[in-house]
């Protein structure tokens, strides 16, 4: 649990840091924090918030990865996925720096096409630390 709240922490208080490196569990608790206010958010939102946004109408909203998931959103997840991609995008870049990559793969997070990407950039995450 100390890691945990250790990792969490060096997420957002490191969410405008692209240096550096992060470890594997760093990585992994602050991607669990993500989930799990993720889900606080959307029960939330769901159960509480009436109207909703769907994703594939906003504009470029066809390129969003989460709108072709998840298409129809409450305004708190709407607002919730912006406000967590600096620091998503951050520990991410410093996780791959930890593997020996650059941080520019991290934009297989979206780009050329969402969970394509994924497909080789989760492997990378997984690596253990180099050197």
């Amino acid at each position: 649990m100390k890691r945990f709240i250790h990792a969490s922490i060096a997420g957002f208080s490191r969410c405008l840091d692209f240096n550096g490196r992060s470890s594997r569990s760093d990585f992994w608790y602050f991607m669990l924090l993500f989930m799990l206010l993720y889900l606080v958010v959307a029960f939330v939102d769901q159960r509480f918030v009436d109207s909703t946004v769907d994703i594939r109408e906003l504009p470029l909203g066809q390129f969003i990865p989460m709108g072709m998931v998840d298409p129809e959103v409450g305004i708190l997840v709407l607002m919730y996925r912006p406000i967590m991609a600096t620091p998503t995008v951050a520990v991410t870049v410093r996780r791959l720096h930890d593997v020996g990559k650059s941080g520019w793969w991290c934009v297989l997070w979206v780009l050329p096409i969402p969970v394509v990407g994924w497909l080789y950039l989760m492997p990378l995450l997984c690596r253990p630390s180099r050197g």
